[in-house]
């Protein structure tokens, strides 16, 4: 398993980051606003989960109450930083072999949390949250009380038939998770099988399928909690994951073939093919290879080959990753398949597609690999499938990996939502008989408007014409989606007509063109529609005034010889003004 520091950054949150009035931001900034206000760019979930979500402007917005619960997400992150980094360093210290159960439970529960986050589910992870310094403090307490020297190595992780021996000339026996390791086991993979060898000072080797590999040497010094360990790659492919520690104080030989490698890295590549023709890749810091008494060095993002007994091959630069199409790395769908596009990397052969449920891609893995740049992922799993890529040139060299792309399938339980301008109003202004009802759902949903179905773009957009057959109606919209979830939504109409509009009394008469300005204080009333504000100017005199709840309104003021004009609007700006002139005689 990776270490979950690379995965997860904390950065300090400030009180006023934490501001007590909403946000809304859009979706292309749902990680910098994750950072900002709970901490962590991972915690993106739980900011969706909280958040409502405008997709017509595809907008999240979120309340002060939401905020405030981002706090003591942000505090928890913090605690997980803190906890984590004295799991990893516990891990340096032998965790991994003398306090394997409690390490197990306390990665689990880090997991858990993980887990809990990508979900979206913020009491459950604050929960967890609580749960982990006492964890940690078990497992501190555990292995100061167990560390040994006897055992170096240990089979932490298996996916599918992984065989262990005891010895060169022993038979092979179907390894259980959690056996050891020590000097002259070997170990072996199948088909489609995975292994992960955990060493005291918290590196790994992860073994390929189809891989024999032997322990040639495994020891630790406890004066200077250094480790001595050798490693023979009889056929296969494996990956060796140095800790930190273990690049700096350890000694980790890797065979292949007719090379050795000194390894002073933390990430890097061995592959021995049946032809006897081994490929070397370093993906951080240096590698010293040694055949044929030849030295080359290696450095970051180098590789080499060494065919039968020659002497390894100048290093070559490898291929950078490819680059994902998507410009976020973080996905949320429905449906069982994803397609995976990515850009072409200059001489490039191939490239090679890695799927996994697991963050560190040591079960459940799927590789693909092909020479098109895009891909088909079909039957995901419901949760987080993770992706990385990488390119591989003409000798066979595989590149760094791409950056982990994460896809979460989740079960289709929503109903398609409607969005759209008309929507938005507690009442839509017209001033025709005819309407287009536009607005956003779903693509694959099914819309209705007044029982006729809408067209529907592939963008989601759906549009329908009415006839209006009353001056205030309401119409009714639906959406269902393929699970026959379904939105319904009222729209009521109303059309502005001067005939309707222009009822108006004046001391509770009927106004007329002509108005007296005998007794020149009027009381002038008339009844509209609710949000709309009525304008009454008076040779310089302007009035404004806006509908109740029932489109009444009234007024009083002085009424002046000359011209009163009176003006409908709406808050609409698609909708024409409506004015009328009376002469005040």
């Amino acid at each position: 398993m990776k270490k979950l520091s690379i995965f997860f950054f904390i950065i300090f949150i400030s009180s006023d980051a934490f501001s007590q009035q909403a946000i809304t931001f859009s979706s292309s900034k749902l990680q910098e606003m994750s950072l900002r206000y709970s901490g962590n760019i991972l915690n993106w979930p739980i900011l969706v989960s909280l958040a409502d979500h405008d997709i017509g402007s595809n907008t999240f917005e979120l309340s002060a109450g939401d905020l405030l619960q981002l706090r003591r997400l942000s505090n928890t992150s913090l605690i997980f930083e803190k906890q984590q980094e004295r799991v990893n360093k516990l891990i340096g210290e032998g965790a991994t072999i003398f306090a394997k159960n409690e390490l197990q439970e306390v990665t689990q529960l880090f997991k858990d949390y993980l887990f809990q986050v990508q979900n979206g589910q913020l009491e459950n992870s604050l929960q967890l949250g609580e749960l982990m310094k006492p964890y940690t403090d078990a497992l501190e307490r555990t292995l100061m009380r167990n560390r040994l020297t006897s055992v170096q190595a240990q089979l932490t992780a298996k996916d599918g038939f992984v065989d262990k021996r005891i010895g060169l000339l022993a038979e092979w026996n179907s390894a259980i998770l959690g056996d050891f390791f020590e000097e002259s086991h070997g170990v072996r993979t199948k088909e489609e099988s995975y292994a992960t060898l955990s060493f005291t000072d918290g590196s790994k080797i992860v073994v390929n399928p189809n891989t024999t590999a032997v322990i040639r040497k495994s020891r630790i010094d406890q004066l200077d909690k250094s480790a001595d360990a050798e490693i023979t790659l009889v056929s296969g492919g494996l990956l060796s994951k140095l800790s930190a520690a273990g690049k700096e104080r350890s000694k980790y030989i890797l065979n292949a073939g007719s090379s050795t490698t000194e390894l002073n890295t933390q990430s890097f590549y061995a592959e021995n093919s049946d032809n006897n023709i081994v490929k070397l890749s370093n993906y951080d810091g240096d590698a010293e290879v040694t055949a044929n008494n030849v030295i080359v060095k290696i450095k970051k993002d180098e590789g080499t080959i060494v065919r039968g007994n020659q002497a390894p091959l100048t290093p070559v630069k490898l291929l950078a990753a490819p680059k994902y199409l998507a410009s976020k790395t973080d996905t949320i769908l429905y449906q069982q398949d994803y397609i995976l596009a990515f850009r072409s990397v200059p001489k490039a052969v191939k490239y090679r597609v890695e799927y996994s449920t697991s963050h560190s891609f040591d079960e459940n893995v799927i590789v693909k690999e092909i020479t098109n740049t895009r891909i088909l992922i079909e039957n995901l799993e419901l949760g987080t499938t993770f992706i990385r890529i990488q390119s591989v040139d003409e000798l066979g060299l595989k590149g760094p990996y791409s950056e982990p792309m994460f896809v979460i399938r989740n079960e289709d339980t929503k109903a398609p939502p409607i969005f759209g301008d008309q929507f938005n109003r507690p009442i839509y202004f017209t001033d025709s008989r005819t309407l287009t009802v536009t607005g956003i759902t779903e693509p694959d949903a099914v819309v209705t408007v007044m029982s006729k179905p809408a067209k529907v773009s592939r963008s989601g957009e759906f549009s329908a014409q009415i006839s209006l057959s009353s001056n205030d109606e309401t119409i009714i919209v639906t959406s269902t989606d393929d699970s026959q979830n379904q939105t319904l939504k009222e729209l009521r109409i109303v059309r502005l007509t001067e005939n309707y509009l222009f009822d108006i009394k004046i001391n509770g008469a009927s106004a007329n063109s002509d108005i007296s300005s005998i007794n020149s204080l009027k009381t002038i009333t008339g009844t509209a529609f609710p949000e709309m504000e009525v304008e009454i100017k008076n040779e310089g005199t302007t009035k404004i005034v806006k509908t109740d709840s029932k489109g009444r309104w009234g007024i009083t003021m002085d009424v002046q010889q000359g011209k009163l004009s009176i003006t409908f609007r709406t808050n609409q700006k698609s909708t024409t003004t409506l004015t009328k002139s009376l002469t005040v005689k």
